[in-house]
């Protein structure tokens, strides 16, 4: 019983899932900072779940576009998380088959 537990509390949930499915689908370009949220993503809480993991599966980061002189915001997946993503995509697509 124990052990089921344990388990349990390491699989990611359906909604956290999906965006690390769209996370690895955006790669390296990720996904930018909408005004109100990475929305492309998910909600604020899985991206901060995503980015809170251990290892952390997402992070933000900015970058300068100096042509235009702005900044984007953008979460993007981590090395950890493509690794997980490839690791463990025919678990979850079992778990939550994609619609």
């Amino acid at each position: 019983m124990r052990e089921r537990a344990r388990v349990s509390r390491t699989l990611l949930s359906e909604a956290q899932w999906i965006a690390l499915e769209k996370l690895y689908a955006a790669g390296r370009r990720g996904i930018p900072y909408s005004g109100t949220g990475y929305h492309g993503a998910g909600t604020w809480q899985v991206i901060r779940q995503l980015r809170d993991h251990d290892p952390p599966l997402a992070r933000e980061v900015t970058r300068l576009d100096p042509e235009h002189e702005t900044t984007h915001y953008l979460v993007i997946i981590t090395e950890a998380g493509e690794r997980f993503y490839e690791k463990h995509r025919r678990l979850y697509h079992a778990l939550y088959p994609p619609r």
